[in-house]
């Protein structure tokens, strides 16, 4: 007569589980602070666009009656940014700028001009050269 040996189950060990917990939490704390990044570049890229496109409204308006203080530009939606016209346009200069909804520390408020110089205002730990290309 042979006896089967019914000591072998199937399953995991509790060391296997740890060891796949362990690696999922470290996966996950690297992803989730790249995916945030990744999103805020997203939105800060719809911002300069929202003004880029705006700083064009302006221009084209003002070959039309040179002036820009009778030009109010329409703006591309922006859910993380409030895109605006700077008071105190003039009819030979103009400021527009995007201003984060949430504070972003790293690129602060944007701002282009009638010459069509880029800034940034706030405060920002990054430079402009750095946040209008994207980084």
């Amino acid at each position: 007569m042979i006896m089967k040996n019914i000591s072998s189950e199937a399953g995991f060990t509790l060391i296997e589980v740890m060891v796949t917990v362990i690696v999922i939490g470290i996966l996950s704390a690297i992803a989730i602070p790249n995916y945030s990044e990744y999103v805020k570049r997203g939105a800060r890229a719809e911002a300069m666009a929202a003004l880029l496109q705006g700083a064009a409204q302006m221009q084209q308006q003002f070959t039309l009656s040179n002036s820009y203080s009778a030009t109010t530009p329409t703006f591309s939606s922006t859910t993380k940014y409030n895109v605006s016209l700077v008071a105190g346009t003039t009819a030979s200069a103009f400021t527009l700028q995007a201003v984060p909804i949430s504070a972003d520390a790293k690129c602060g408020t944007f701002t282009v001009d009638q010459s069509g110089q880029r800034g940034l205002s706030g405060s920002h730990t990054f430079s402009i050269a750095d946040c209008w290309a994207g980084k």
